[in-house]
């Protein structure tokens, strides 16, 4: 189909979107055709693995010289964007049933039939991931006996297996080649390689791993935990804080701050690597972050309830005014809406929770 056989418009008439499309091929009249109106993830990236989908499609069953599709605004959830490390465009097609596609994409119709966001000016990582300072003794002090254990058997375990490895790598790095021990000297395609730098990149994903494995029986000083999430959650919506958050340190906790944060996540992928080591990298990271909840407590007595100590009610409406809907095509790509509670401390390690986000209505995201 040729570009001038064809013209799409769209207008926003509020419940809908109105979609009229001009045949100016008299050629074309009478065909049956499809309208449909995919979203495209774009990554911004020099290796880029890019997403689609169809966010809605309407039959029509013989084209005239002008013909009008309403979508149902609740039936589209289909909006443009441009982020920092991914954009979504939105495209129509109109597929006519001898096999003609024509294709024209939607730019500020679509976006403004959202309506801009505000600017955010706060460091969004910053909020949603903020340093995690604390006294390693202190820490271990404060957690029971058998997870005292675990993490001093981690530690070592760990120190042991990344000594060893880095050793394999020095040790296969220099041994003429065809004598080394677990590292080869050259990869599938027959490219040299350095063993020592393959034992270094293996033993920093190794300790990573157990870091991570070590800072999860640290948080064993307190339970933590959300309870009475709403089932629906809407732009007028707040909960008493005290509702939501149950929790009971082991020991005296002073100086805390209890935060509720949400921010949308930017999700793709793009690739890294080459030949038989090419992988598939997975993002999500955080923009355009909002605090919901911000409470400094000077002292919560060890056993205590720390519901108990809290004050106020988090109104959800920043994360409504500020954020943008959730546009997910599959499980990799595009937008997500994100929220959490934190437990900050600082000689301690943080507690964090992550909540459920399909609680939110999409449609009120939409509201000033």
């Amino acid at each position: 189909m040729a570009a001038g056989d064809a013209t799409l418009a769209f207008e926003d008439s509020g419940a809908s979107i109105r979609c009229t499309i001009q045949v100016h091929q008299s050629s074309l009249h009478g065909h049956a055709a499809e309208l449909r109106v995919v979203r495209k993830v774009v990554v911004k990236d020099n290796r880029p693995v890019h997403a689609s989908d169809t966010a809605y499609r309407a039959s029509i069953a013989r084209l005239a010289e002008r013909n009008v599709v309403e979508i149902p605004r609740e039936s589209l959830k289909a909006f443009c964007y441009e982020g920092e490390e991914i954009s979504i465009r939105i495209e129509a097609q109109l597929k006519v049933d001898d096999g003609l596609v024509f294709d024209t994409t939607l730019g500020e119709q679509m976006q403004m039939a959202l309506g801009l966001k505000p600017a955010i000016s706060e460091d969004a990582k910053g909020i949603v991931d903020p340093a995690d300072a604390f006294e390693f003794v202190t820490n271990l002090k404060a957690i029971p006996p058998a997870n005292q254990a675990i993490t001093l058997g981690l530690l070592v375990m760990g120190a042991i297996a990344i000594l060893c490895n880095t050793w394999l790598g020095w040790h296969d790095q220099w041994s003429p080649e065809g004598l080394t021990l677990f590292y080869d000297q050259r990869d599938s395609d027959g490219d040299s390689q350095s063993p020592f730098f393959n034992s270094l990149i293996a033993s920093g994903a190794f300790g990573a791993g157990i870091w991570l494995a070590i800072k999860r029986q640290l948080r064993k000083y307190m339970t933590f935990e959300i309870v009475d999430v709403p089932a629906s959650i809407g732009i007028e919506h707040s909960v008493a804080a005290r509702r939501l958050l149950r929790g009971r340190p082991r020991v005296d906790l002073n100086d805390v701050v209890v935060r509720i944060v949400g921010c949308n996540m930017e999700m793709g992928q793009y690739k890294r690597g080459s030949g038989t080591k090419e992988r598939t990298v997975s993002f999500k990271n955080p923009v355009r972050a909002v605090i919901l909840y911000d409470r400094r407590i000077d002292r919560i007595a060890a056993g205590k309830a720390v519901e108990d100590y809290l004050d106020g009610e988090i109104s959800f409406g920043p994360m409504f005014r500020g954020l943008y809907p959730p546009q997910a095509i599959g499980t990799s790509h595009g937008i997500a809406v994100h929220w959490e509670v934190q437990l900050i401390h600082d000689q301690l390690v943080d507690q964090e929770i992550v909540c459920r986000n399909d609680c939110f209505v999409w449609a009120d995201f939409l509201k000033s």
